[in-house]
């Protein structure tokens, strides 16, 4: 993962207007409100909750009753994070470092947006993916909304193919680019594994890997974004 491209791309100005932009939108305020109507559904009082790659803290500040969590590589998206949660642990850094005293402590690990596709490799995302599970406690739960690539490529991606060659042909997924501003803000090189290949990242770790349907960001639009939620972690 490229940090200095990273806090580069998200500085104070672009922090700044990520809210406006990604969630409270005309194009995003739906999506947005159905994920913190999933999260109501699960965050009981008692739940401890970590959200990874937190950003500036919108979904935590929802929920100002729970305890909990937020960390982020981005000062600049911390220190708005900080601002809206008064009171709340943020850490800086990776979420690919293991964390050992998270291990088994929360109720809720979530990664919410596209933060897992920041990464180099489908590697790591297998490393951020044994991570999130590490830190879910035996009876918590994990909830990821997904870069489907199927979505992003305007395309149907089957996850095998035939081959005229001994063996099976499976896509993994797809690289993309998101530009701003004329191209001087890009999201460079960004991994979107296929959707099936994350519900088995995540089902070496939990017996119960399912997938949420949102409802249309949009009337008459066909593409829905999806969400992963697991539970029922393994021992």
């Amino acid at each position: 993962m490229n940090k200095s491209h990273l806090l580069g791309l998200y500085d104070p100005a672009y922090a700044a207007s990520y809210d406006r932009k990604f969630l409270t939108s005309d194009i995003a305020r739906a999506d947005a409100e159905h994920e913190v109507s999933l999260l109501h559904r699960w965050l009981v009082p008692g739940t401890q909750w970590l959200d990874i790659a937190c950003g500036t803290g919108f979904f935590l500040a929802r929920f100002p009753a729970i305890e909990r969590e937020g960390l982020d590589l981005s000062p600049a998206m911390l220190e708005l994070a900080r601002k809206a949660n008064p009171g709340v642990r943020f850490h800086e850094g990776s979420f690919l470092d293991e964390h050992p005293e998270w291990r088994d402590r929360w109720g809720l690990v979530s990664c919410m947006w596209y933060a897992y596709g920041l990464v180099d490799t489908v590697r790591d995302i297998e490393r951020l993916v044994a991570n999130l599970a590490r830190w879910t406690s035996f009876e918590g739960r994990c909830f990821v909304p997904l870069a489907d690539p199927s979505l992003i490529a305007g395309v149907d991606l089957p996850r095998t193919l035939a081959s005229p060659w001994p063996g099976v042909t499976s896509i993994t997924g797809i690289i993309w680019n998101y530009a701003e501003d004329g191209g001087s803000k890009v999201h460079a090189h960004q991994i979107a594994p296929h959707v099936e290949c994350m519900r088995e990242m995540f089902e070496r770790h939990f017996a119960a890997v399912e997938l949420e349907t949102y409802p249309p960001a949009i009337p008459g639009w066909e593409g829905c974004r999806r969400a992963l939620v697991a539970t029922e972690k393994r021992r």
